[in-house]
């Protein structure tokens, strides 16, 4: 397949990244230094990429199987979007046949490996009333489901605001219960009261996607000039968990209406906040040119597959596709390991791992980083924990990771790179650790990537 300009040149830079074996002068530091090489494989990495879309219609849904989550996770997907559609209690409780479904799925999508990008929604029909509950019984039905959603985050990729309008994306509204186009700081007020509700109901360490930039300004009155700085982002205040999920991506030059002269606030949120939607109406717009510089300006970390399958489809005919599965989200490549050189028995051992993040994102929910030690002759492991955050691997520039062990007995040890989900539940799962995108590193057993080999005298 043909690709388009951009991409030419993006496989031109990341063919010399991935073919040259040291592309830079090896520094003069006293240390020994092992070039890595790159690899364009595919594979699945969690909490990033395309994701596959289930909906679950109320009154009684089928729900997922461990099985059925698993067989999406073996075809490349991490993320699956779980709608829930709440049509039969707009003016009741969720009862707890339908609130079992929801637990049954988080535990399916755990024992699958996957995790969600989760809504909840009163209908998909914008051409039916009502489009969604009143507000005191969606205040209630989010009460009801935080247990839930507190007991299931280590499998909750972000949440999307949902519940108000058709599919629960804020437009097709009762202007009984919320205003379809709303301009005064009233208006905005029944807004921010589910928001309020969202974020207390999911732990802090989650994101809840809205669906414009003006919705999470207006709301809780910022401007241009209050985007997310490094110091706030990740510290678990309302302005570093509102993100956003855009499901009019590249419909036209403001993704209809997304963005009304205030695009350049969402390109600096998503520094540091998730981006992700679905694509809608065909058109010249969603060129492979414009989709990739807007997924890169965007920091964009997931997307529907399932939908528009039109846009899908031309993407795949122009050739960009593949790389927007490779480059959708975080995809971190190690470039060179640095040791000290002659290392000795019970004397520091120091490390420097250089890495690039050839993706869009950096990972945005919290992740625990290990640099292993591991004895080639007993498998002991020595473990350090460096002082960083892959939170702030974003794709600019080279990160660093320095660590220092102290091996006390001689012989050959191989070092390795983990990134474990830090959730207990998840932490030993190899599905749910980061795998870099180097050639020969990913032991799939562990989800260790390993990185070099040496010998302690």
């Amino acid at each position: 397949m043909k690709n388009s300009p951009f991409i030419s040149v993006l496989l031109f830079v990341l063919a010399l990244v991935a073919c040259k074996p040291n592309p830079e002068p090896i520094p003069d530091d006293g240390m020994r230094h092992d070039s890595l090489t790159a690899t364009y494989d595919l594979f699945c990495n969690p909490e990033r990429g395309f994701h596959q879309f289930k909906e679950f219609f109320s009154p009684d849904p089928l729900p997922l199987t461990g099985a059925r989550v698993k067989g999406i996770y073996n075809l490349g997907y991490s993320l699956i979007l779980t709608n829930y559609y709440l049509t039969d209690y707009m003016s009741t409780p969720i009862p707890d046949s339908y609130l079992n479904v929801v637990r049954q799925n988080m535990q399916a999508l755990r024992d699958g490996g996957c995790k969600c990008v989760l809504r909840f929604a009163y209908t998909n029909a914008q051409d039916k009333a009502p489009w969604e509950a009143p507000l005191d019984t969606i205040l209630l039905h989010i009460s009801q489901l935080k247990p839930i959603l507190q007991e299931n985050a280590d499998v909750i990729f972000a949440m999307e605001a949902g519940f108000i309008g058709s599919w629960g994306e804020w437009y097709y509204t009762n202007p009984l219960h919320f205003k379809r186009d709303p301009n005064k700081a009233e208006d905005f007020i029944p807004y921010r009261n589910v928001l309020d509700a969202l974020l207390d109901a999911l732990p802090a360490e989650r994101q809840i996607c809205v669906r414009t930039p003006r919705f999470k300004m207006k709301c809780y009155g910022w401007t241009m000039a209050d985007t997310l700085t490094r110091a706030e982002a990740f510290t678990g205040t309302p302005k570093a968990r509102l993100a956003c999920h855009d499901d009019a991506f590249m419909a036209d030059a403001s993704d209809m209406g997304t963005f009304k002269g205030n695009r350049e606030y969402w390109e600096a949120e998503t520094n540091y906040t998730i981006y992700g939607g679905e694509s809608n109406k065909p058109g010249s717009y969603a060129n492979c040119d414009n989709t990739i510089a807007q997924m890169q300006a965007m920091h964009m970390s997931y997307l529907n597959i399932s939908y528009h399958k039109t846009v899908i489809a031309r993407w795949e005919t122009d050739g960009c596709l593949e790389d927007m599965r490779r480059l959708l989200g975080y995809r971190l490549v190690a470039k060179d390991i640095a040791t000290t050189k002659d290392p000795k028995a019970g004397q520091d051992l120091k490390v420097v791992l250089t890495l690039v993040n050839e993706g869009f994102s950096s990972p945005k929910n919290p992740r625990d980083i290990r640099m292993l030690l591991i004895s080639k002759s007993d498998s002991s492991i020595i473990s350090v924990t460096p002082d960083c955050d892959p939170r702030f691997w974003g794709p600019e520039g080279e990160h660093k990771v320095t660590v220092f062990f102290k091996p006390e007995q001689g012989g050959t040890y191989d070092i390795c790179l983990y990134l474990p989900d830090p959730q207990p539940t998840l932490a030993n799962d190899p599905r749910y650790a980061i795998r870099l995108a180097n050639k020969d590193c990913w032991n799939a057993e562990k989800g260790y990537n390993y990185l070099t080999t040496i010998t302690v005298q």
